[in-house]
């Protein structure tokens, strides 16, 4: 439930982009607003429900794309969502059920005295069934931040994250599909913003109940040119554009 200091978080917002979860988005948006006061729900042009009309007679909002645009596209057009609210951080969360909105509550304290942030909930991958292509996939991709902005974190493929609105909307990114969540993180370390991480618990389906828009061949070309791009910036001479002066 709602905590009583609950006013503390009337300017984070909760974004869940969704594509054909019609069976978990709606208790993942419920759980979420039992955390949090703001929800947005980003329908990337599903087809396998009605959307708006899940989410009838509640008080979170849902917007959307009339066809699907990529997840990255869909956290863009929340982002401005929540901006022209006044939104100061915006927590992201997968809609598929696997991860548990009340860990939102880990969030929450490490958003209170710093706008320079960005929050990566790090998944424990000890619970059953956790796919040997998401191990693989979240060393792959904590070896390239390294490689593309000199941090190390736990878990860079996790969509558990808190962004903060200000910053994150003067960054130029490029990303529309899983490669946005690969860029925005070297990018916001370019910028001179803190990379934080929480644990969270995880879980995964049977693999013949997952429901995925991950498309292996296309998004893991995306995700090459995404980190040849990436690469091929930081190996260049030229100072990138700090947001945030630290001391």
């Amino acid at each position: 439930m709602l905590r009583d200091d609950y006013f503390v978080t009337d300017n984070i917002w909760c974004a869940i982009p969704v594509h054909n979860n019609k069976n978990t988005v709606k208790d993942v948006a419920l759980e979420c607003r039992e955390h949090i006061p703001n929800v947005v729900v980003v329908d990337d042009g599903s087809t396998d429900t009605d959307v708006n009309a899940l989410f009838l007679n509640t008080d979170i909002h849902v917007i959307g794309h009339d066809r699907n645009l990529g997840k990255g596209r869909a956290i863009r057009t929340a982002l401005g969502f929540v901006k022209e609210r006044g939104g100061r951080f915006m927590i992201t969360i997968d809609a598929d059920g696997q991860h548990y909105p009340r860990d939102i509550e880990k969030f929450i304290p490490l958003l209170q005295d710093d706008d320079a942030v960005l929050v990566i909930g790090c998944r424990k991958f000890s619970s059953e069934n956790v796919p040997g292509k998401s191990r693989f996939g979240r060393k792959f991709a904590n070896f390239w931040l390294f490689v593309e902005a000199g941090v190390t974190i736990d878990d860079c493929q996790s969509g558990f994250r808190a962004y903060p609105v200000s910053y994150l909307s003067r960054m130029n990114l490029s990303g529309t599909y899983y490669d946005f969540e690969a860029e925005i993180l070297a990018k916001a370390v370019w910028a001179g913003l803190r990379l934080k991480t929480v644990d969270v618990d995880v879980w995964y389906p049977e693999p013949e109940l997952r429901v995925t828009s991950f498309r292996p061949f296309l998004d893991n070309f995306r995700f090459s040119c995404m980190h040849t791009r990436l690469v091929a910036r930081r190996l260049l001479p030229i100072p990138h554009r700090k947001l945030v002066k630290r001391g």
